[in-house]
């Protein structure tokens, strides 16, 4: 029996995380996305110390037609 495209999932990510709108990770969890984010912020403490650069897109079934949705980056901070 085939699954339902509906209920299918695949090994697509949860999240892509971009920095000056440039696809730079993928995160499969609010965790992972906040590990990403603690890592930058350790790297980047001199020019860009509150992740103002970085944008995050919750990708979500129907992402591929959408291209997913921006969510807010101190939802993770």
């Amino acid at each position: 029996m085939r699954a339902s495209p509906w209920t299918w999932r695949g090994s697509a990510s949860r999240y892509a995380i971009l920095v000056d709108g440039e696809r730079v990770a993928k995160a499969d969890s609010d965790g992972d996305v906040r590990a990403w984010i603690s890592t930058y912020r350790e790297q980047h403490a001199e020019d860009d110390p509150d992740a103002a650069h970085i944008q995050i897109v919750q990708r979500g079934a129907l992402a591929w037609l959408s291209g997913g949705k921006l969510v807010d980056r101190q939802r993770f901070l």
